[in-house]
């Protein structure tokens, strides 16, 4: 099938590459801004708030963590504050409303807003905790992959380049593979005619299954070729616990 005298398979294969290169510039230019605010925000307010919290958090004696909430608050408070950085809404939000708690405690000092004052403090420091780790994985992310590339054997760092390479072909396979099957389901239902006679369901399917494969077998040795800087997630650590607390017993 040919419009304006250009077969059709052709025109899709410009589009396809067009949208994929646009994606992709889209993407890296979303991707640098991001970085560049992140790692804004992580210099000048997740790093210096966590260690503050975490100095906050370690006090045991009631009133000497009152105290140092206070100064908290107070650092992070007025219109040159850069608690604005903090990207996370719900959290930029939780701020302000344990700054409201503050000033109730402030003008009314008893028990009760004192206890309100510390649960606001204790649900802020996780949230603040989880914000500076994963920002730090995020800009670092590479770093021991590049580490590893330095001191590796050149033949390793080589079939390593090469590795990644094909992963990421297998990933595009995978995705190309569910395209094929969409419209070959399509085609079963209103024929299409740039698609061949000989082409049904049960060659898109074999194709889905084989990219599957590809990319399963890809991703086997992902973690050991794709070397990721990343901390040991919340769920695994409370994993080992449970499994240690079980056993242990």
């Amino acid at each position: 099938m040919k419009i304006w005298g250009v077969d059709l398979s052709v025109i899709i294969v410009a589009l396809v590459t067009a949208y994929i290169g646009y994606q992709f510039n889209h993407r890296s230019k979303k991707r640098e801004v991001f970085l560049r605010e992140l790692g804004r925000s992580y210099d000048e307010v997740y790093s210096p708030m966590f260690e503050q919290l975490s100095l906050i958090e370690a006090t045991e004696e009631k009133n000497e963590k009152l105290r140092m909430i206070d100064n908290f608050v107070q650092e992070y408070s007025g219109k040159d504050s850069k608690i604005r950085l903090i990207a996370s809404s719900f959290i930029l939000e939780y701020f302000h409303n344990l700054r409201k708690v503050h000033s109730k405690y402030k003008e009314d000092n008893n028990r009760v807003n004192e206890r309100e004052l510390l649960d606001k403090f204790n649900g802020l420091y996780p949230m603040i905790e989880d914000e500076y780790w994963n920002a730090h994985d995020t800009i670092y992310e590479d770093h021991k992959q590049f580490i590893s590339d330095t001191f590796n054997n050149p033949f390793f760092v080589v079939i390593s380049n090469v590795y990644r390479i094909f992963y990421h072909l297998s990933v595009f396979v995978f995705w190309i593979s569910l395209v094929v099957l969409y419209f070959t389901i399509s085609h079963l239902i209103i024929p299409i005619e740039w698609v061949p006679k000989w082409w049904g369901i049960t060659y898109a399917l074999l194709f889905v299954i084989l990219a599957i494969l590809f990319f399963s077998f890809m991703m086997m040795f992902k973690e050991i070729v794709i070397k990721k800087n990343r901390r040991e997630s919340r769920v695994s650590k409370n994993l080992k616990k449970t499994i240690k607390r079980f056993f242990g017993k």
